[in-house]
């Protein structure tokens, strides 16, 4: 779901909530920054402590934080950041009294320019959120399931990128509070902004690891990115015609291949709408002969 207003940390029901990272956790949160990740340090303190204790990420590792409780409200972005008064944090608590608040910390490139065009910087990203976005109390880190791990890629497995619109059964796993299969995320422009990556393939690449995680739903804050205008009916088509991981990673290649040879300058969702309208084109003589 592509949303227009609103911020990630103001979901009202459990959710990842993705921290736009610092491969060092928190970044300049006790220094001079404040960008997203920093923002999210001062209003939800208790996050600080964790700069104390969380190493530098590798390519193949995120951070997730669970029962961070909100104090703060605010507005602004950067220089223009201001407190506005205190915040009730109304979100229940779990069984062991952590507030229902996760946060899950993925570093994107930093100021990657055209390189973020190439293959191995694309996997390099897909592979990040995969490592944020996936349930990971299900596997069993031996040293050679963990060696599995940081070669994942984006597969052309047969699982619909709409799998997590789907009707979810009553399935419970034992001993869990709550079925993590109905769990979904909540993120945006992750990587653009200071970072410098490009809003359209970002979006792509979480939404392709968040259905690879088999992930409930996606909420995505576009914060008016202005890139990003087609970006729901991009989606809307692609959900209609019932397209694989694969196939929108093959597009997300192709367009990748073409930017970096400079035979094409615009961004991804206007590059791709001239192919869906195509095809829409070319289904509609077939079905008038």
């Amino acid at each position: 779901m592509v949303v227009d207003s609103g911020y990630i940390e103001d979901q009202e029901y459990e959710a990842l909530e993705v921290d736009f990272a610092n491969e060092y956790l928190g970044g300049g949160a006790l220094s001079r920054g404040c960008v997203q990740e920093e923002i999210r340090f001062m209003i939800n303190p208790e996050l600080i402590i964790g700069m104390l204790f969380m190493p530098c990420m590798r390519d193949n590792e995120a951070i997730e934080i669970i029962g961070v409780e909100r104090f703060s409200e605010y507005m602004g972005y950067g220089s223009s950041f201001r407190f506005i008064g205190d915040h009730v944090d109304t979100k229940p608590f779990d069984k062991i009294g952590r507030r229902k608040t996760r946060i899950v910390a993925i570093d994107a490139l930093c100021s990657p320019r055209m390189a973020q065009y190439e293959m191995k910087f694309l996997l390099r990203e897909a592979n990040k959120a995969l490592c944020g976005f996936l349930e990971h109390s299900n596997y069993h880190w031996s040293y050679q399931s963990s060696q599995e791990h940081s070669e994942t890629h984006c597969s052309s497995e047969n699982s619909y990128l709409d799998s997590y619109n789907s009707e979810y059964g009553n399935k419970k796993k034992e001993d869990m509070e709550i079925d993590e299969d109905k769990i979904g995320i909540s993120t945006g422009n992750w990587g653009c902004g200071a970072f410098g990556g490009d809003p359209e393939i970002k979006s792509m690449i979480q939404w392709l690891a968040a259905a690879q995680a088999n992930r409930a739903v996606i909420h995505y804050y576009t914060f008016g990115e202005p890139s990003l205008e087609q970006l729901k009916e991009v989606t809307e088509w692609i959900l209609d015609h019932k397209w694989t991981v694969g196939d929108l990673w093959q597009m997300l290649a192709d367009y990748a291949s073409q930017r970096l040879k400079r035979e094409v300058k615009g961004g991804f969702c206007s590059w791709l709408l001239p192919h869906l309208n195509n095809a829409n084109s070319s289904n509609a003589h077939d079905m008038h002969q």
